[in-house]
Protein backbone atom coordinates (compact mmCIF):
# COMPACT_ATOMS: atom_id res chain seq x y z
CA UNK A 1 0.00 0.00 0.00
CA UNK A 2 1.25 3.56 -1.09
CA UNK A 3 2.50 5.97 2.05
CA UNK A 4 2.33 9.60 2.05
CA UNK A 5 4.00 11.98 4.13
CA UNK A 6 2.89 15.44 4.39
CA UNK A 7 4.91 17.77 6.23
CA UNK A 8 3.14 21.71 6.29
CA UNK A 9 4.95 22.84 9.37
CA UNK A 10 8.11 24.72 7.67
CA UNK A 11 8.16 24.48 3.45
CA UNK A 12 5.56 22.00 2.19
CA UNK A 13 6.49 18.60 1.28
CA UNK A 14 5.13 15.78 -0.03
CA UNK A 15 6.14 12.41 -0.26
CA UNK A 16 4.50 9.23 -1.65
CA UNK A 17 6.64 6.20 -1.09
CA UNK A 18 9.59 8.46 -0.30
CA UNK A 19 9.52 9.76 -3.40
CA UNK A 20 8.77 14.11 -3.52
CA UNK A 21 5.27 14.58 -4.98
CA UNK A 22 6.29 18.33 -6.99
CA UNK A 23 3.47 17.17 -9.80
CA UNK A 24 0.55 19.82 -8.71
CA UNK A 25 -0.56 21.33 -11.66
CA UNK A 26 -1.74 24.39 -9.83
CA UNK A 27 -1.43 25.83 -6.05
CA UNK A 28 -5.13 25.20 -5.67
CA UNK A 29 -4.44 21.50 -5.90
CA UNK A 30 -2.01 21.63 -3.26
CA UNK A 31 -4.09 24.32 -0.81
CA UNK A 32 -7.02 21.55 -1.38
CA UNK A 33 -4.91 18.61 -0.18
CA UNK A 34 -3.29 20.76 2.83
CA UNK A 35 -6.84 21.73 3.98
CA UNK A 36 -8.41 18.24 3.44
CA UNK A 37 -5.22 16.78 5.54
CA UNK A 38 -5.36 19.46 8.38
CA UNK A 39 -9.50 19.20 8.61
CA UNK A 40 -9.48 15.64 7.94
CA UNK A 41 -11.64 14.94 10.79
CA UNK A 42 -15.07 15.68 8.98
CA UNK A 43 -16.17 15.55 5.46
CA UNK A 44 -16.30 18.84 3.45
CA UNK A 45 -19.19 19.76 1.01
CA UNK A 46 -17.68 20.62 -2.33
CA UNK A 47 -19.40 23.74 -1.87
CA UNK A 48 -17.95 25.31 0.90
CA UNK A 49 -14.42 23.86 -0.36
CA UNK A 50 -15.19 25.94 -3.97
CA UNK A 51 -15.99 29.12 -1.98
CA UNK A 52 -13.25 28.53 0.18
CA UNK A 53 -10.34 28.05 -2.56
CA UNK A 54 -12.54 30.37 -5.24
CA UNK A 55 -14.04 33.14 -3.44
CA UNK A 56 -14.31 35.43 -6.36
CA UNK A 57 -15.92 33.23 -8.64
CA UNK A 58 -19.71 32.08 -9.74
CA UNK A 59 -20.71 28.61 -7.63
CA UNK A 60 -20.46 26.76 -10.91
CA UNK A 61 -17.21 28.29 -11.90
CA UNK A 62 -15.97 27.44 -8.59
CA UNK A 63 -17.04 23.98 -8.48
CA UNK A 64 -15.83 23.09 -12.13
CA UNK A 65 -12.11 24.50 -10.32
CA UNK A 66 -12.62 22.00 -7.86
CA UNK A 67 -13.19 19.22 -9.78
CA UNK A 68 -9.93 19.88 -12.18
CA UNK A 69 -7.77 20.70 -8.86
CA UNK A 70 -9.36 17.41 -7.06
CA UNK A 71 -8.51 15.52 -10.42
CA UNK A 72 -4.82 17.16 -10.07
CA UNK A 73 -4.61 16.49 -6.55
CA UNK A 74 -5.62 12.57 -6.90
CA UNK A 75 -3.11 12.31 -9.88
CA UNK A 76 -0.27 13.66 -8.27
CA UNK A 77 -0.62 11.53 -4.87
CA UNK A 78 -1.38 8.63 -6.57
CA UNK A 79 -5.05 8.42 -5.81
CA UNK A 80 -6.86 7.81 -9.43
CA UNK A 81 -5.48 4.65 -10.52
CA UNK A 82 -8.12 2.56 -8.14
CA UNK A 83 -4.96 -0.06 -7.63
CA UNK A 84 -4.78 0.65 -4.10
CA UNK A 85 -6.78 2.59 -0.78
CA UNK A 86 -7.11 6.24 -1.89
CA UNK A 87 -6.26 9.13 0.28
CA UNK A 88 -9.25 10.54 -0.24
CA UNK A 89 -12.89 9.85 0.57
CA UNK A 90 -14.66 11.08 -2.82
CA UNK A 91 -18.30 11.41 -2.69
CA UNK A 92 -20.98 13.26 -4.69
CA UNK A 93 -21.12 15.74 -2.56
CA UNK A 94 -18.03 15.94 -0.05
CA UNK A 95 -14.46 15.32 0.34
CA UNK A 96 -12.73 14.02 3.09
CA UNK A 97 -8.97 12.64 3.76
CA UNK A 98 -8.89 9.43 4.69
CA UNK A 99 -8.02 8.96 8.43
CA UNK A 100 -7.10 5.82 7.89
CA UNK A 101 -4.92 5.73 4.79
CA UNK A 102 -1.18 4.99 5.45
CA UNK A 103 -0.44 8.92 6.06
CA UNK A 104 2.10 10.43 8.33
CA UNK A 105 1.04 14.19 8.60
CA UNK A 106 3.73 16.79 10.24
CA UNK A 107 0.91 18.72 11.64
CA UNK A 108 -1.31 15.62 13.43
CA UNK A 109 1.71 14.85 15.26
CA UNK A 110 2.63 17.92 16.26
CA UNK A 111 -0.73 18.56 18.23
CA UNK A 112 -0.98 14.57 19.22
CA UNK A 113 2.58 15.16 21.08
CA UNK A 114 1.66 18.50 22.80
CA UNK A 115 -1.91 17.04 23.64
CA UNK A 116 -0.25 14.18 25.16
CA UNK A 117 2.34 16.66 27.29
CA UNK A 118 -0.99 18.59 28.30
CA UNK A 119 -2.88 15.81 29.71
CA UNK A 120 0.12 13.83 31.42
CA UNK A 121 0.01 13.65 35.26
CA UNK A 122 3.72 15.66 36.13
CA UNK A 123 4.63 18.33 38.42
CA UNK A 124 6.08 20.28 35.29
CA UNK A 125 6.82 18.83 31.83
CA UNK A 126 10.41 20.17 32.60
CA UNK A 127 10.73 17.53 35.32
CA UNK A 128 9.16 14.47 33.21
CA UNK A 129 11.50 12.70 31.26
CA UNK A 130 8.63 11.33 28.89
CA UNK A 131 7.27 15.11 28.59
CA UNK A 132 11.16 16.09 27.89
CA UNK A 133 11.24 13.28 24.77
CA UNK A 134 7.95 14.60 23.26
CA UNK A 135 9.07 18.40 23.62
CA UNK A 136 12.04 17.52 21.68
CA UNK A 137 10.01 15.64 19.10
CA UNK A 138 7.40 18.65 18.53
CA UNK A 139 11.14 20.76 18.32
CA UNK A 140 12.18 18.22 15.55
CA UNK A 141 9.04 18.54 13.63
CA UNK A 142 8.73 22.45 14.00
CA UNK A 143 10.54 23.17 11.06
CA UNK A 144 9.23 26.54 10.93
CA UNK A 145 5.91 28.46 10.50
CA UNK A 146 3.15 26.33 8.97
CA UNK A 147 3.33 26.95 5.37
CA UNK A 148 5.79 29.44 5.71
CA UNK A 149 6.51 29.38 1.64
CA UNK A 150 2.79 29.33 0.58
CA UNK A 151 0.53 31.99 0.13
CA UNK A 152 -3.26 32.16 -1.46
CA UNK A 153 -4.04 36.40 -1.99
CA UNK A 154 -6.84 35.36 -4.23
CA UNK A 155 -8.62 33.89 -0.76
CA UNK A 156 -9.21 35.88 2.77
CA UNK A 157 -11.13 32.99 3.98
CA UNK A 158 -8.03 30.61 3.28
CA UNK A 159 -5.43 33.31 4.30
CA UNK A 160 -7.23 33.63 7.62
CA UNK A 161 -7.49 29.90 8.22
CA UNK A 162 -3.56 29.98 7.38
CA UNK A 163 -3.09 32.67 9.70
CA UNK A 164 -4.57 30.65 12.54
CA UNK A 165 -2.81 27.04 11.99
CA UNK A 166 0.37 29.46 11.78
CA UNK A 167 -0.12 31.20 15.27
CA UNK A 168 -1.43 28.16 17.01
CA UNK A 169 1.57 25.61 16.00
CA UNK A 170 3.99 28.66 16.75
CA UNK A 171 2.24 29.29 20.64
CA UNK A 172 2.43 25.44 21.17
CA UNK A 173 7.00 25.52 19.34
CA UNK A 174 7.08 28.43 21.82
CA UNK A 175 6.00 26.75 25.00
CA UNK A 176 7.67 23.31 23.60
CA UNK A 177 10.99 25.34 23.08
CA UNK A 178 10.59 27.57 26.13
CA UNK A 179 10.12 23.92 28.39
CA UNK A 180 13.06 22.44 26.14
CA UNK A 181 15.36 25.53 27.35
CA UNK A 182 14.59 25.79 31.02
CA UNK A 183 15.63 21.24 31.01
CA UNK A 184 18.68 21.77 29.53
CA UNK A 185 19.69 24.69 31.80
CA UNK A 186 18.25 22.92 34.60
CA UNK A 187 20.98 20.11 34.13
CA UNK A 188 23.83 22.55 33.24
CA UNK A 189 23.66 21.69 29.45
CA UNK A 190 24.32 25.44 28.37
CA UNK A 191 24.60 25.19 24.86
CA UNK A 192 21.37 23.31 24.05
CA UNK A 193 19.74 25.83 26.49
CA UNK A 194 20.55 28.48 24.72
CA UNK A 195 19.43 26.94 21.33
CA UNK A 196 16.35 26.26 22.28
CA UNK A 197 15.44 29.61 24.20
CA UNK A 198 16.93 31.50 20.42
Amino acid sequence: MPRLVINLLGSFQVELDDRPVTAFATEKARALLVYLAVESFQPHRREHLAALLWPDQPEERARHNLRQALSSLRQAIGDSDGSSKPFLLVERETLQFDLQSDTTLDVAEFAALAEQVRHHRHDGPERCLPCVRRLQRMAMLYRGDFLADFSMSDSELYEEWVLLQREWARRLASEAFATLADYSERRGELAPSRDYAR
